[in-house]
């Protein structure tokens, strides 16, 4: 007998990608799938393909094997996860090898537990072929259908004939995912401009993802507060790609007055493809990088900068590093992109600039310096913003609202 839709329901959802393969999606999907089986609100079912995953972590009694001991799905924090045989036909763009049994054997677990319990068909984000397959499945087996969207602007790809062509694909097969799922959800403000711009008018529900932030201690980082004694730590932390733009951050620092300079330090946690380019910029080392840091690390430090800026250029989605920042309470300086201008207003929990140039930062560095003494009140307002936002326990909560209303519809 099937639950009301008011109480239990259970979720299938279906992704591209899973951890341990780690991106933006992925771990949005795992964290998901954790809270929602935590909160009690019935059983997730994870389908992906098998590229990138590496269960040599899982204990062997959490795998499933078929007849040839082939890995069919494994069950981790309450939820399962079903490996379909796959391949990269282009790098990050995984095809199904629908010739392989185990494919066609999955499909009928899913479909045996969607016939026997309350189920909702859920898929993340258009352009891989998880979410139009699915499409399918939930068509035929006639399932209520969510899906939301982390994508902002069309894929931009090595040469213009071929982002031509993606965008092609885009506008003839995707458009479908949006007109024809029972509910779209997108992840920011920005995202849902997007699709109501390019794709469809209809409604779309904004549930930004959330923050589960655990500060860990007993860590062995620098004490920065030691290390650099009276003086005011302006940061930035995360991969130093060109487009984060942290050189401009260091060439404002260097156009700054001596006795300015000598009252702050900049502090670069973390690396990549740009970190040279930083480091001839520092032409008087000045700047304290920290290198590569693992998470817990890199919050640890984080929780001890008294301004973040973020100095991205435009690309890419919502920074976790800025929500953390306005969680632990940082004075906030940021360029509108990377979505920033969805959570930070200017003067009400601190500085929204209008672009990223190095004289614009020069200019918001010496205003911070200035008005460090309200920090206490714009870390209070951040607080809020973070708590009222990207909670899970609520954000699950709006999810199970989406659900019920759609299953409630006739």
């Amino acid at each position: 007998m099937q639950k009301s839709p008011n109480e239990l329901l259970n979720i299938i959802q279906f992704l591209p990608y899973f951890p341990p393969h780690k991106w933006w999606l992925e771990t949005a999907a795992e964290e998901w799938s954790y809270f929602y089986a935590k909160k009690s609100f019935w059983e997730v079912v994870n389908i992906t393909f098998d590229v990138g995953q590496n269960i040599s972590q899982i204990e062997q009694k959490d795998l499933i094997k078929d007849k040839k001991q082939e890995i069919i799905w494994y069950y981790k924090n309450w939820y399962k996860v079903y490996l379909l045989p796959s391949f990269d036909i282009i790098p990050n763009f995984p095809v199904p090898k629908i010739w392989k049994k185990n494919f066609w054997q999955i499909l009928k677990i899913a479909s045996l537990f969607s016939k026997e319990n309350t189920t909702i068909i859920q898929t993340h984000t258009r352009f891989f072929l998880s979410s139009f397959l699915w499409w399918l499945f939930a068509k035929y087996y006639k399932l209520k259908w969510v899906h939301i969207e982390h994508g902002s602007d069309y894929v931009q790809l090595s040469s213009t004939l071929k982002t031509k062509i993606s965008y092609m694909y885009d506008k003839i097969i995707w458009i479908w995912i949006f007109k024809k799922s029972d509910k779209i959800v997108a992840i920011s403000e920005w995202v849902q401009k997007f699709i109501q711009k390019e794709f469809v008018s209809r409604e779309v529900e904004i549930i930004y993802r959330w923050l589960d932030i655990k500060i860990n201690n007993d860590l062995n980082v620098d004490n920065l507060k030691e290390k650099f004694p009276w003086k005011i730590i302006i940061w930035f932390i995360g991969r130093v790609m060109k487009w984060k733009n942290v050189s401009s951050l260091i060439s404002a620092y260097y156009l700054l007055d001596e006795n300015i300079k000598k009252s702050i330090q900049i502090v670069i946690t973390w690396d990549w493809e740009d970190l040279e380019n930083l480091k001839s910029l520092d032409r008087e080392n000045l700047v304290y990088f920290t290198w590569a840091k693992s998470f817990d690390e890199s919050l640890l430090i984080q929780s001890q900068f008294d301004i973040h800026f973020h100095t991205s250029s435009p690309g890419w989605g919502l920074a976790t590093t800025l929500l953390q920042a306005m969680y632990l309470g940082c004075f906030i300086i940021s360029t509108p992109y990377e979505w920033a201008n969805e959570v930070i207003k200017n003067e009400i929990n601190w500085i929204l600039l209008s672009n990223d140039k190095v004289e614009t930062f020069e200019k918001w560095i010496l205003e911070a310096l200035k008005t460090f003494d309200k920090k206490e009140d714009f870390s209070i307002i951040n607080s809020h913003i973070i708590r009222e936002n990207f909670n899970w326990e609520e954000n699950i909560k709006k999810f199970k609202l989406v659900y019920n209303k759609i299953m409630n519809a006739q």
